[in-house]
């Protein structure tokens, strides 16, 4: 991918849509597309950030080991997501590791690109800081969920949630494997496996692989 093209994805991305081809072509010479295949790391907890990055192609993992070596995974990063803009702000290293769930294109925003658009741009500072803002939200409703909810809950809210963001909203499509969506919702596969099928079994949803079938929103919403 060169220059150019390059420019013409970082134009497309919401943050950067308002600015003049001009800047989004000083941007663009401090960006690289980076090729990850599935299983790859884009980089590992305690690295140094030198830029944040935006997700073109692909599923990226966030997520933490425990000393013990069991994988906590924070978040899925899906294609016109960006990750790491908090930490580039922080100057810290990277608290979580990235790891690609598919073959994945990934472009690398430097810290002297993006602070030079900054400086002059505070369209790009507002969209920045609400992209942080809404990450941060997520975190402290997985953190409500995860502390005050429990298992069946958090699958059911977990459903609707990406029922809601669906196309079709009641047929769904898993963005990830069982044992990577157990781990989001600090479940075991065990209990993911007989929640799914208790839910199945009061037939609320038909469980296909990868894809559920809600058969009953507003039952699903009031189960306990």
């Amino acid at each position: 991918m060169d220059k150019s093209q390059i420019a013409q994805k970082l134009s497309g991305f919401y943050m950067f849509s308002e600015l003049q081809p001009s800047q989004i072509e000083l941007l663009a010479n401090g960006t690289r597309l980076v090729d990850i295949p599935r299983g790859g790391t884009l980089f590992n907890r305690g690295d140094k950030a030198h830029g944040f990055y935006l997700l073109l192609e692909g599923q990226i993992k966030l997520g933490v080991i425990s000393p013990q070596g069991d994988e906590k995974v924070i978040g899925l990063i899906q294609p016109g997501e960006s990750f790491g803009e908090a930490v580039l702000f922080l100057e810290r290293s990277f608290p979580v590791y990235a790891q690609t769930t598919l073959d994945s294109k990934v472009l690398l925003i430097t810290r002297e690109a993006i602070f030079d658009i900054l400086d002059n741009d505070v369209t790009v500072v507002r969209r920045m800081l609400a992209a942080i803002s809404a990450r941060n939200r997520q975190l402290v409703n997985d953190i409500e969920s995860i502390s005050l909810q429990n298992s069946t809950q958090r699958l059911i809210g977990y459903l609707l949630q990406i029922s809601a963001d669906s196309p079709n909203p009641e047929r769904l499509q898993l963005p990830a494997n069982k044992l990577t969506i157990a781990s989001m919702l600090n479940l075991t596969p065990e209990t993911l496996s007989r929640v799914m099928l208790r839910l199945s079994n009061a037939g609320l949803i038909e469980v296909n692989g990868k894809e559920i079938v809600i058969t009953n929103v507003a039952g699903l919403r009031n189960f306990e």
